[in-house]
């Protein structure tokens, strides 16, 4: 690689940095007073990019200063230059910012299927036995009460046989009984993006417990029919859609 076509990979890389900045005072509404370190600790808050990319643009912001006012040879050619992954990465991480993918667009619909408490519990065994689902929404007259999960299961079989080696519970309520406060899900909007589904999913709540699941409706709301469920194996696919 020539000097010349090496020296220029400080072009593309300052031209995303500065895509990102002035995107990120658009989007923010920031002062001029707001640095840059600032309006990525905003974007981390409103779920735009994860603690990882902010980390690297805050880094990045070190190199452009040393790319702007740094030495320059007598062609006016900087004499810093990022390297070539480092150029992909920030380019990556702007065109997440300017186009962020939602979750839904990520993982694809797939359908849902549900049960209602006084359903036979042996319906929500067929299912998980016959499909890949592990997590089963509960709903009664329109509206999501909890959902069923195998760590539930798992716990009432336990607990039911260890009785008189025999299961008892028949329905779905019965069973819910063995739940425990994380056998929980969370509800996220159908445009929910993939970094905020992330960090919904991942974020633990005062006393240290996570949702076992997020269930998509149309506006995030426990009285609307689901339309995906993700579960803890969809947040590795997620991730790997938002990663430079």
């Amino acid at each position: 690689m020539s000097e010349q076509t090496s020296t220029n990979r400080a072009i593309p890389f300052l031209a995303a940095f500065n895509d990102i900045e002035a995107y990120l005072r658009e989007l923010l509404n920031a002062k001029k007073s707001d640095n840059f370190r600032w309006m990525v600790d905003q974007a981390v808050r409103r779920h735009l990019i994860s603690e990882d990319h902010a980390g690297d643009l805050k880094e990045f912001a070190e190199l452009r200063n040393a790319i702007s006012h740094g030495r320059y040879t007598e062609d006016m050619r900087p004499i810093a230059e990022p390297l070539e992954e480092t150029v992909r990465d920030i380019e990556r991480i702007r065109d997440i910012l300017r186009d962020p993918p939602t979750a839904l667009g990520v993982l694809g619909h797939h359908e849902v299927r549900t049960v209602a408490p006084d359903d036979d519990i042996r319906e929500a065994l067929r299912i998980i036995r016959s499909t890949t689902i592990s997590q089963l929404p509960i709903y009664d007259d329109g509206r999501c009460i909890g959902i069923l999960t195998t760590n539930t299961i798992a716990r009432w079989v336990a607990a039911d046989l260890d009785d008189n080696d025999h299961l008892d519970a028949r329905t779905i309520a019965e069973v819910l009984d063995w739940a425990e406060d994380n056998d929980r899900a969370l509800f996220l909007p159908r445009d929910v993006l993939a970094q905020e589904a992330i960090d919904a999913l991942t974020t633990p709540k005062k006393d240290g417990s996570m949702p076992r699941a997020a269930i998509i409706t149309e506006h995030g709301r426990k009285d609307q029919r689901p339309i995906r469920v993700i579960g803890g194996s969809d947040i590795a696919v997620l991730m790997e859609a938002v990663a430079t």
